[in-house]
């Protein structure tokens, strides 16, 4: 265990209207919340996720090609940088296969980041949610 209590993480995918929808954000969600419990040790019933689809956004030169899918992870602070790195790979690889027939035809940028949630300045009801198991 990397922490002294559970994490809370808070998963948000973004994406740009243009793209086609993903197979199945389920899958997706899914395959992030394992890898998560996989690599840093969280509780699936802890994690939470949610998709926006960005009907406003302006990428590069404007070209109707351009697309973009990012998203972010955000736990309680304390792991390990090489943790977070893990992560991240997992997470872009996930990303890279799901959408793949959009890489094959738009210019798809997909990014991942992994942020830190100060934990003095985090609050969850029910109480004594945040305590082990």
């Amino acid at each position: 265990m990397f922490l002294q209590e559970p994490d809370v993480p808070q998963i948000v995918l973004e994406y740009s209207s243009n793209l086609p929808p993903v197979a199945d954000f389920n899958r997706l969600f899914s395959e992030v919340h394992r890898s998560l419990q996989d690599i840093a040790d969280i509780r699936l019933d802890n994690c939470k996720s949610r998709a926006w689809k960005a009907e406003d956004y302006f990428i590069g030169n404007g070209e109707a090609n351009n697309a973009f899918v990012h998203l972010q992870i955000r736990m309680i602070e304390g792991r390990t940088p090489a943790v977070k790195q893990a992560i991240g790979e997992r997470c872009l690889k996930i990303l890279k296969q799901l959408y793949s027939a959009s890489i094959a035809v738009m210019a798809l940028q997909i990014t991942v980041e992994v942020d830190d949630l100060q934990r003095e300045f985090y609050f969850k009801h029910p109480e004594g949610s945040l305590t082990p198991q």
